[in-house]
């Protein structure tokens, strides 16, 4: 096995090998196979909304799921749609997103059976003056998720902006001729 492998196992096995001894084989797969779920719902949140696929975007949530942000609260897949769609239009069945994209990373999983705590860092990314990509928002997504029907999903995510400021960004979306959160 090349270094470069071992120290991926040796991250990717980190939060299971503190309590490794106390786990049986087929939890420790478990755990990881949870792990790696959660980390694919989180990643696949990033892409559905760079994609606009606003169904797969709100099927990641519970039916009564939790968006936040602030003060700016959306309950239920049907208030998360609205949100989209006021923020975004409903797009074009042909739409390809070539003007911005969200990088997702730094996951943390904490699995407790069925229930789990994750918390990851995002940057967004626009095109900026002659096309060069230039970072817009970055933040921290915290989520509490459960497992249903054998699948997990996103029973509250409250996105914490870092930078820029909430004021900042409410300003420069406006400047874009977006629509803000609460409009």
């Amino acid at each position: 096995m090349s270094a470069k492998w071992m120290i991926a196992a040796a991250l990717l096995l980190a939060p299971v090998a503190a309590h490794a001894q106390d786990l049986t084989l087929e939890q420790r797969v478990q755990a990881l196979e949870d792990q790696l779920a959660i980390q694919r719902v989180i990643t696949n949140y990033s892409a559905f909304l760079d994609a606009r696929d606003y169904g797969g975007y709100v099927g990641l949530f519970t039916e009564d799921g939790v968006w936040q942000n602030g003060s700016t609260r959306r309950e239920g897949r049907a208030q998360i749609r609205e949100m989209l769609t006021g923020l975004f239009g409903e797009p074009n069945p042909d739409f390809v997103n070539l003007s911005s994209f969200h990088q997702i990373g730094n996951f943390e999983i904490d699995v407790d059976g069925d229930t789990a705590r994750a918390k990851s860092r995002f940057v967004f990314v626009w095109r900026g003056e002659g096309g060069a990509p230039t970072p817009a928002l970055s933040g921290q997504y915290h989520d509490e998720l459960v497992r249903v029907n054998g699948e997990w999903k996103i029973k509250r995510r409250v996105d914490h902006t870092i930078m820029p400021t909430a004021e900042e960004w409410i300003a420069e979306i406006r400047r874009r001729g977006l629509n803000t959160l609460d409009d």
